[in-house]
């Protein structure tokens, strides 16, 4: 099996999240320790010329450790009507806290990354993004909800034991704001329809729990780490705000 491929296998229901819960920390409440090692950092474009697709790097070189790692972080940009981008949620078995993705930016402004450690608390770091127009208003493929799901998967071609790849996943699912600027003002004028979960397992442990919002993307593409510590299987969980959810999986094998 060519592991560069997409894996096709998608399953209509909750096979992944049925997985017992993960057991985050609760948020501690002063920040500690290094604030060289704790600072998030963002990659952003200076300028995006699509406001419903804002490219978005997130990430901490913190280790990954059982008893002192990233649990999560946390993306939001306060001048949108949807402020908050998305909570990522990280395990050690992840090896490295590092999410990309795509964003609604809407007039653009200071995006906000807010981490969680699991031992000195929580950190805070900042990056500027313009954009060319508003994407939170945009209006939603009307048959866009007859062509949603297909999951797809990709790791890269060969990879050894102990070492942390990027994992790539993409599902087709539209995301309305449900959002009209009128009179000065956003108003909701008709129901939101977004991704709202995106679970990694492996071998039937919970990786990866990233919350999502109505200002992700269309169509994401989603990129994340694992740490490969041997064979097994990888798993991806769809879920979006109307309850419906699709999984793919893909048996991966480290080299040697």
């Amino acid at each position: 099996m060519d592991h560069c491929l997409f894996s096709r296998r998608a399953v209509l229901g909750g096979a992944l999240f049925g997985v017992g819960a993960m057991g985050f920390r609760p948020v501690l409440a002063m920040a500690q320790g290094s604030e060289r090692e704790h600072q998030p950092k963002l990659d952003l474009p200076i300028l995006a010329e699509d406001p419903a697709a804002v490219p978005v790097v997130v990430w901490v070189d913190h280790p990954m450790e059982p008893d002192h790692f990233i649990t999560s972080i946390e993306v939001t940009l306060e001048t949108d009507p949807v402020s908050r981008k998305g909570v990522f949620l990280f395990t050690p078995a992840n090896g490295r806290a590092r999410v990309a993705f795509q964003m609604r930016s809407g007039l653009g402004g200071l995006v906000k990354a807010t981490v969680e450690c699991s031992r000195y608390g929580r950190f805070v770091g900042t990056g500027e993004v313009r954009v060319a127009a508003d994407g939170c208003t945009s209006l939603p493929d009307k048959v866009a909800k007859d062509r949603i799901g297909n999951p797809m998967l990709r790791v890269p071609r060969s990879f050894k034991v102990g070492e942390v790849i990027e994992v790539r996943t993409k599902i087709d699912h539209p995301s309305d704001t449900g959002l009209n600027f009128r009179d000065g003002k956003f108003v909701l004028e008709r129901p939101e329809f977004f991704l709202k979960q995106m679970r990694v397992s492996f071998d039937g442990q919970l990786i990866s729990d990233f919350r999502l919002t109505s200002a992700v993307s269309p169509n994401p593409l989603i990129r994340f780490p694992l740490k490969v510590t041997r064979a097994g299987t990888l798993g991806v969980a769809f879920a979006n705000n109307e309850g419906q959810q699709w999984v793919t999986t893909q048996f991966i094998r480290p080299a040697g």
